[in-house]
């Protein structure tokens, strides 16, 4: 594997991702996963050798299609005294780390959904930080903050999508494009409506992967 050559992911139509260059990749209990140049990891959900693709794809009639009626891939802000909060729902893998770690803020199921007074700019900004899929970034004295340094990874989170960190470039025919490249949540359970990132279908369908 040449060093100096940076990670890629191509979407195959209605296929897996062919992963090049990748050097890091865990399983949701941080077990590295042995790597070679050049990877099929699964995104129907269906293989029997998760992570990676076994041909299932093929029988299954899985389709890498958006889907009608998905979240629009849209961004909203919600301005405050000393921090904006920008939210791009269409790419939210549905995680939960902001509603978790600081849900005076991130208010589920109220609106307006971020009440930007509700702790510290700091308190926020290191929330949002968190985010792994790219669909919140904030701005404080007019300066954008949605790319963090991270060594280039993907890694699984347990029953949901892959998680992709440190700038590895998506290459999708279809012309589909993260948040940021720098974070983004792609999907593998097969359902999500906004392929190929995820958009939390896999919680619904109660997606299960025999790497855990």
């Amino acid at each position: 594997m040449d060093k100096d050559k940076k990670p890629s992911i191509k979407v195959v139509k209605d296929g897996p991702f062919i992963v090049k260059d990748l050097k890091t990749l865990r399983n949701s209990k941080s077990v590295f996963i042995e790597t070679v140049p050049v990877m099929a990891l699964c995104r129907c959900g269906d293989s029997n050798n998760k992570p990676f693709c076994d041909g299932t794809h093929t029988s299954s009639g899985f389709s890498g299609e958006k889907e009608e009626g998905r979240v629009p891939d849209k961004v909203d802000s919600y301005v405050g005294k000393n921090i904006t909060v920008h939210h791009n729902k269409g790419v939210c893998s549905h995680i939960g780390h902001c509603i978790l770690k600081l849900p005076e803020v991130f208010r589920k199921g109220q609106v307006p959904w971020v009440d930007t007074e509700g702790a510290t700019p700091e308190e926020i900004a290191k929330v949002i930080r968190t985010c792994p899929s790219g669909a919140l970034s904030y701005t404080i004295n007019d300066e954008l903050h949605k790319d963090y340094p991270h060594e280039p990874e993907m890694f699984l989170v347990k029953n949901g999508p892959y998680h992709v960190v440190g700038g590895i470039e998506l290459e999708d025919p279809d012309g589909s494009e993260p948040e940021t490249m720098d974070h983004y949540s792609l999907c593998r359970c097969g359902s999500s409506k906004n392929k190929p990132f995820c958009d939390g279908t896999h919680i619904e369908k109660e997606f299960k992967d025999r790497i855990n």
